[in-house]
């Protein structure tokens, strides 16, 4: 009889037990059907927004001016973001989609997900944003893709959480206190720089990497009467034009087969322009089959798919250099060699005054024929460029990031960048350089606006001021 009154009494507890459980359970999937408004999001419930590994360029912080960064700002570690895919932290309801280009707002392309309980999150300075206001995503959803649109001075995705008060007011928090990128430790946050926000201000000259011919030059050249030839000669000194006897009628350009003719029509049309005179096109033509021939015909020359060349002035140099009256013929290309083997026929959109070196721009061995200082008759092109001080901060801190570089910023912005060396292209105090110090760390001029600004100047020919 005991025995048969505990069994009575266990089984009502447990069915109490299953009840709750069923209660419990119920009321769980009912908040999760529910509108986002009712979803409860904790600390770590969130994930990363990308699915390739990736760093942070710059954390959330307050600068010392009273300016907020509001969130952070994640790139790939391989430094390639543009058109990396960005994905939703969590569920939610998209609040705010934004794809006009970039242009009315700082955030440029940018969506936000309210994913309830009065947490937001927001991306921004994307490419293309594939999702629209009132869409319902769930987490891990593909919401567009990462660019540099807005103020954004390099590819990135800038990502941000945002709380909600009882009385309605927002604000934005760490987003590092809700997410942790799973690839790395947080990179450490840019220091807080003492005393007000200030504007770096890089004046370039030049555009390209300074090596060989000027384009610029060799149209001003070719206007004054010289041939092809003595524009060739002038920037390539003491090398010769041969004819190429095992010169190809087909080649291949990016896995497609493509005449001559037509590659290099479509190159010199894009590299020196159609309206270039004769003589030009002719050196263009040469320097470009000298190119391809080295390095390769899909190796980077620009290149003008949709361009009609047949009976353009395009076509006749090209026919020149090519030794052939028509297309069907078999050419015999003029190509740019030193003692016998083919030369590295570099060029660039306008130079310095002066050519630069191969060796100072690039590093290894001189190449004699590429040794710069060659004068250049044309109008030294003159551009400007500002940075704040915490946009480059952020992309020193991306090459930092990417490379393993041992960069360091001091509170001081001023003595963030110090040139070194440059050569005398410009005048005697202005030049391409050679060597700078950024924070701390030595690297060439070259590295400096390729690797670290991201070609966000003309010319590794720069001075470099900071306006506090």
């Amino acid at each position: 009889m005991l025995m048969s009154l505990m069994m009575l009494m266990v089984n009502l507890l447990n069915g109490f037990i299953n009840i709750y459980t069923q209660q419990n359970t119920t009321n769980t999937n009912t908040n999760t059907n529910t509108s986002t408004d009712t979803q409860a999001v904790a600390s770590g419930d969130m994930t990363w927004p990308l699915k390739n590994e990736s760093v942070i360029l710059l954390g959330f912080q307050n600068y010392s001016d009273g300016t907020p960064h509001g969130g952070i700002d994640i790139a790939l570690k391989s430094g390639n973001s543009k058109g990396e895919p960005f994905y939703s932290a969590n569920a939610g309801t998209v609040t705010k989609a934004v794809s006009d280009g970039g242009y009315n707002t700082g955030y440029g392309n940018y969506c936000e997900i309210d994913h309830g309980n009065g947490i937001k999150t927001l991306y921004a300075h994307a490419d293309d944003i594939a999702v629209s206001v009132g869409a319902a995503v769930t987490q891990g959803q593909l919401l567009g893709h990462i660019g540099q649109t807005g103020n954004a001075t390099t590819p990135h995705l800038h990502f941000e959480v945002k709380t909600k008060a009882a009385d309605g007011t927002e604000t934005k928090v760490n987003p590092l206190d809700y997410v942790k990128n799973p690839y790395a430790d947080p990179v450490p946050e840019t220091p807080v720089i003492s005393g007000k926000s200030g504007t770096f201000t890089f004046t370039v000259y030049g555009w390209g990497h300074g090596v060989g011919m000027s384009q610029e030059g060799c149209i001003s050249m070719a206007k004054s009467g010289s041939t092809y030839s003595e524009i060739l000669s002038h920037y390539y000194p003491g090398t010769s034009i041969d004819n190429d006897s095992s010169t190809p009628m087909t080649v291949s350009r990016k896995n497609t087969d493509v005449s001559l003719v037509e590659f290099l029509c479509k190159t010199v049309k894009q590299e020196i322009g159609e309206g270039a005179p004769m003589e030009a096109l002719k050196a263009q033509a040469v320097c470009s089959y000298t190119y391809a021939k080295r390095f390769g015909f899909s190796s980077g020359q620009a290149y003008s798919s949709s361009f009609n060349y047949q009976g353009t002035n395009v076509e006749k140099a090209v026919f020149a250099v090519l030794n052939i009256s028509n297309a069907s013929q078999q050419p015999s290309a003029k190509y740019l060699t030193y003692n016998g083997k083919c030369a590295e026929a570099f060029y660039c959109g306008s130079v310095a005054g002066k050519t630069a070196s191969y060796t100072a721009i690039w590093g290894g061995n001189e190449i004699a024929y590429l040794k710069g200082g060659v004068s250049s008759p044309e109008k030294v092109a003159i551009s400007t460029k500002e940075y704040t001080y915490e946009e480059l901060a952020a992309l020193i801190n991306n090459y930092a990031t990417s490379k393993n570089k041992n960069i360091t910023l001091g509170s001081d912005p001023s003595s963030w960048i110090k040139i070194i060396s440059h050569d005398s292209a410009y005048s005697s105090s202005v030049g391409y350089v050679t060597q700078m110090s950024v924070g701390g760390y030595t690297m060439r001029g070259d590295t400096f606006w390729e690797n670290v600004l991201k070609y966000g100047i003309k010319s590794p020919c720069f001075t470099v001021t900071y306006t506090p």
